[in-house]
């Protein structure tokens, strides 16, 4: 089971986004071999011999099946590729936000870790979805987006289970607040993505299965394993 970056072939989805950028510079940097870098939109993304843009929307079964007959030596799958409409569930006007962020925040991770299984299990590689502490306790003005991400938790330990018995390892990372697009009108302490990025791929090396990634997600990770309605009713009342 892939452990180890240096050497590896990787494929990151929503390669375009902050965190997934600072993930490949620290990629390159811990020796990977060859980053497919994946995205809806590849024009910003410089092409290489070490790193290969290639058109993916994880939300395409057409996108994703042709990406699988061209990544056919991966050996590290990364689900980065994600939205979050941040809208509470009564607020939105109807159900479409909601339908989105598990579209491509379970569905998609879902449908790329099935395209590409064949290819993991041959190659005894590994996955590692990208999430958030959010999944596993709900913040309400984001609702669906947590809950989306719950989804996708489910989905990591399902995946365990289904791909570890054929040599391949899946591993999740819980970071908090991150100063993207994502989390641009929070009024909170956010990690750089060059700082996350190294603690997710620290984690992932270190052979750790759910990496917590800054201050924010581990002291709320103790928080619910102390007293998970206590962290339920401070998130419920942020202010």
């Amino acid at each position: 089971m892939t452990e180890s970056i240096k050497g590896s072939v990787v494929l990151i989805t929503g390669a375009s986004g902050a965190i997934a950028q600072a993930l490949i510079a620290a990629l390159m940097a811990r020796g990977a071999a060859k980053i497919y870098a994946a995205a809806r939109d590849i024009s910003a993304l410089a092409g290489s011999d070490q790193l290969v843009p290639i058109k993916m929307d994880v939300t395409s079964d057409e996108d994703v099946t042709k990406a699988a007959q061209v990544a056919t030596d991966i050996t590290l799958l990364i689900n980065n590729a994600g939205i979050n409409h941040n809208t509470g569930f009564l607020v939105a006007p109807d159900l479409a936000m909601a339908e989105a962020e598990i579209e491509a925040n379970y569905l998609g991770p879902l449908r790329v870790t099935r395209a590409f299984a064949p290819i993991l299990i041959a190659n005894k590689g590994a996955v590692l979805n990208l999430l958030t502490i959010l999944s596993r306790v709900n913040l309400p003005f984001m609702g669906s987006y947590c809950a989306s991400k719950a989804a996708a938790l489910s989905l990591t330990q399902g995946l365990r289970a289904d791909l570890g018995s054929k040599g391949v390892r899946v591993a999740a990372a819980l970071p908090g607040a991150v100063d993207t697009r994502m989390t641009a009108g929070l009024p909170i302490p956010k990690m750089s993505p060059p700082d996350a990025a190294k603690e997710i791929l620290d984690g992932f090396e270190a052979g750790e299965e759910e990496i917590y990634v800054g201050e924010m997600a581990r002291g709320l990770a103790q928080g619910l394993a102390h007293d998970p309605k206590a962290v339920e009713r401070q998130l419920a009342s942020p202010g």
